[in-house]
């Protein structure tokens, strides 16, 4: 059986400083939010004439091929109104650039597909699937198995305390005992494991949302800061159904498992519809600075294609899509001369795709690293959008 307190002891993870927002960006949120119009695009000085959409390309890739800023990607489309969706492209389609003139324009050319061999009989035309705004192979796992809780969902969770024949394992097709609340047989649960519990430095005895409200009346360093859980990460291992219940205990059979599934795991009926599996790059239309929190695939250096966690959710206006740059913290150097240490200037070092947004945290996909990232890494809104704002402009 696993202690609750026991596994938050070992598995939680503390951001600190992240309490502070840089004061700048503080003046940024006070602007009116509406939709980003950047004055100019900036093209790829390789930007090809045309290009023709293959299996396996995604969106990011698409785009990347005609801007330095692939997240600028909506808004070349937006010059075009008479296009469909930039949503949807699919392999075939042959995309064309007009740049010769004034702003830059697009037109599509709308592909057949794969030559289909005909034959006797009812012919039936072949789908085709709209290629991804980023590769989802390499975030199905998070798609699929992994929540973020609150966690007092596991306050009075049924859990695993034996499998068949006192075995300490179980897999699909073994049956199991859980202790516990369980329903009535038939009834089918996930089986989860906990991960990490995010916590972040807030006021003692408020919300996130209230800690927020009450920055711009605080002044720094008079607060007093407790490490505050914003959501707990669980991993679903499988599914089981309930065969019977005897009291308070149940007997089980494990239906599918993508993991051994152990000894105080715990089961619940978490909703695990309703997600979103297309992305199109764009940056977010309010002030957003970010942090990574960690790696859930606890690789040590972060680069293209690993999936991070960030301390921003849906409550601070993140969305499926949303695109932040990396921001490496410079370093601490010694001037020898004047007998003092200096701190570098941060510099950019990646972007970011947001994927799977939660109330207050989210997953995100290194799309392009200059240099390895590390958990701590600052996550700001793109370059342009930025200068947008410095130079007077509205969101």
């Amino acid at each position: 059986m696993i202690s609750v307190q026991g596994w938050r002891a070992r598995r939680c993870r503390s951001v600190a400083g992240r309490w502070l927002l840089v004061a700048a960006l503080g003046v940024v949120a006070a602007l009116p939010a509406s939709s980003v119009q950047a004055d100019s695009l900036s093209l790829r000085a390789d930007a090809p004439a045309s290009y023709t959409v293959r299996e396996g390309d995604t969106l990011w890739g698409i785009a990347a091929r005609f801007l330095d800023a692939p997240w600028q990607w909506q808004q070349l489309w937006q010059r075009n109104p008479q296009l469909a969706s930039p949503r949807k492209l699919y392999p075939g389609d042959v995309i064309h650039l007009e740049a010769s003139a004034g702003a830059p324009r697009l037109s599509l050319e709308r592909g057949r597909g794969q030559p289909v061999r005909l034959s006797p009989g009812v012919r039936r035309a072949p789908t085709r699937d709209a290629v991804p705004g980023l590769p989802l192979d390499r975030i199905k796992v998070f798609l699929d198995a992994y929540q973020i809780v609150d966690p007092d969902v596991l306050d009075d969770a049924p859990t695993v305390v034996a499998g068949q024949a006192q075995r300490l394992l179980s897999g699909a097709g073994d049956k199991l005992y859980a202790h516990g609340d369980l329903p009535a047989a038939g009834a089918t649960l996930g089986v989860y494991r906990p991960g990490t519990d995010y916590r972040l430095p807030l006021p003692t005895g408020q919300s996130r949302q209230d800690a927020q409200q009450a920055t711009d009346q605080t002044t720094p360093g008079q607060e007093t800061l407790e490490m505050t859980s914003v959501g707990l990460e669980l991993q679903r291992l499988g599914h089981v159904k309930v065969i019977r219940n005897v009291g308070d205990v149940g007997e089980l059979q494990v239906l599918d498992a993508v993991q051994e599934i152990r000894n105080g795991d715990y089961l619940l009926s978490l909703d695990e519809g309703g997600i979103a599996t297309e992305f199109l790059p764009r940056a977010p239309e309010t002030p957003v600075v970010a942090t990574i929190l960690s790696v859930p695939d606890g690789v040590r250096f972060i680069g293209r294609n690993d999936v991070v966690a960030i301390d921003r959710g849906r409550a601070d206006g993140l969305e499926t899509g949303h695109v932040l740059q990396v921001m490496r913290q410079g370093e601490k150097v010694r001037d020898d001369v004047r007998d003092a240490w200096v701190t570098l200037p941060d510099t950019e070092a990646g972007a970011v795709m947001v994927f799977r947004v939660f109330d207050h945290l989210s997953y995100a996909l290194v799309m392009r690293a200059s240099q390895a990232l590390a958990v701590g890494d600052r996550l700001v809104v793109p370059r342009d959008l930025r200068e947008t704002v410095a130079s007077g402009g509205a969101f």
